[in-house]
């Protein structure tokens, strides 16, 4: 009796970690893809090769690294 008393703990341990574990992971996701979209014109960005800020507007992007110049994003 004792025995399958265990066995249904652990099965419902299980079900919980399968089932409801997975949906606080994709909550998690969520938020990052929502802090990613929340860069607008006013934000600094730092140069990836000189880490001079320059804003996102003004930015130069090239293989997804930000920089402050041509002269920047051609030396990487």
């Amino acid at each position: 009796m004792l025995f399958k008393i265990l066995v249904l703990i652990l099965v419902l341990i299980a079900v919980y970690y399968i089932f409801f574990n997975k949906s606080s992971k994709k909550k998690s996701k969520k938020v990052d893809k929502n802090k990613k979209k929340e860069i607008n014109s006013e934000t600094m960005l730092a140069c990836t090769k000189c880490n001079v800020y320059v804003s996102a507007k003004d930015a130069i992007i090239k293989d997804g690294k930000y920089y402050c110049s041509e002269e920047c994003a051609s030396k990487d």
